[in-house]
């Protein structure tokens, strides 16, 4: 079988999520598929060993019995590029991605890899989305996010990457769509697909479920401190308030699962996130948990002690509200092993909004 290969248009565009859906279904028929990421750009130490942190979570979420190193075996570290562009010798690295797929492949009939970014990342150390699936391969689809005008304009740069190293792309995907522009996206984008000499192989909507993270998430993604609550950091988060204002002016914009982010010396605030606690939702009105800014914590015990015992998940960060807030606004959650309703989720979406049939035609023919 031709081991499938998931590209996408930009960073954060849905690749992991996609490739959750396919390798859940397929396991669904009975089909032992293999994850594979050959290259990956943002790490963290697994097993004594530096994997992506994408292929960290296929390990861990689905309990895969591969090698880690094989699953992952280039982890781009610090200096990794300057020490290529200073010696470009790609030879090793590429015959290490051709043994680890090989190994792949013989143990998975099914081989579903996650590409990096577009088509062009990783050319600085010659090994670009292009590059790696041609040396597998692979089979391509392309991922992306957007309306119309901007994804197909990105489509068409990755495409004609992948076309000058001979790789076949079979389609593309769109995620995140406004469910009131499906049908738009369907249509329109369907017709610009084909004219650049590719088509369109489902539109996934936006899904509110899969953009919520966790306390947990956050204080790992941030490294900020958690100061109270550190048994209940898998709190869902839905909404993010600044707690800047007073007290009363604070409460009508609580909703429910709300993080506060707010200065630690603002004692009103606080002590409002405690009673909500303490009493229950008022109006739907709850708190994930609170993140204290500017490296203050309250010194009055008889505010410190009742926060802690209260459950609530307090972060603190030395960084000041604005920066806080910022961060947070940019903040796209990964999913994580943890997020099994996300995972369980996952599958009925790819299920419901993608053409399978034209999936089981690219990982079972070669």
């Amino acid at each position: 079988m031709r081991p499938l290969y998931v590209s996408a248009t930009g960073q954060d565009s849905g690749k992991t999520t996609l490739i959750c859906g396919l390798y859940q279904l397929l396991r669904k028929q009975h089909l032992d598929a293999g994850y594979f990421k050959p290259v990956g750009q943002r790490y963290v130490r697994y097993k004594d060993q530096n994997v992506d942190k994408d292929a960290a979570l296929f390990l861990d979420a689905f309990n895969l019995p591969d090698d880690p190193h094989t699953v992952s075996p280039i982890a781009i570290e610090h200096d990794f590029t300057t020490k290529f562009i200073l010696n470009p010798d790609v030879s090793s690295l590429e015959a290490e991605i051709l043994k680890c797929g090989r190994i792949l492949s013989e143990a998975h009939p099914a081989l579903i890899i996650e590409g990096t970014g577009h088509a062009g990342v990783g050319s600085c150390f010659g090994l670009s989305n292009a590059r790696v699936a041609q040396l597998l391969g692979a089979n391509v689809i392309i991922i992306t996010t957007g309306g119309i005008g901007r994804p197909i304009d990105e489509i068409a740069l990755s495409l004609s990457l992948f076309r000058a190293h001979n790789v076949n792309v079979a389609g593309v995907i769109f995620n995140r769509v406004i469910p009131e522009k499906l049908d738009k996206i369907r249509s329109i984008a369907g017709k610009g697909l084909e004219l650049l000499g590719t088509k369109l192989l489902g539109a996934i909507p936006f899904e509110p479920i899969m953009s919520y993270c966790t306390m947990q998430q956050i204080a790992r993604e941030f490294k900020y401190k958690a100061i109270c609550g550190e048994n209940d950091l898998s709190r869902r988060i839905d909404h993010t308030v600044v707690g800047a204002m007073e007290a009363e002016n604070l409460l009508q914009y609580l909703q429910p699962n709300t993080l506060v982010i707010t200065p630690g010396d603002r004692v009103d605030n606080i002590l409002l996130a405690m009673a909500l606690s303490r009493h229950g939702n008022e109006e739907g009105r709850s708190i994930s948990g609170l993140i204290l800014t500017g490296g203050l914590r309250p010194q009055s015990p008889t505010i410190f002690f009742p926060l802690c015992k209260s459950g609530i998940p307090v972060l603190l960060s030395d960084d000041d509200t604005f920066t806080v807030s910022a961060k947070m606004k940019e903040f796209v959650p990964k999913i994580c092993a943890q997020d099994s309703d996300k995972i369980k989720t996952i599958p009925e979406l790819v299920s419901k909004y993608v053409d399978l049939d034209q999936f089981d035609n690219l990982t079972t023919h070669s």
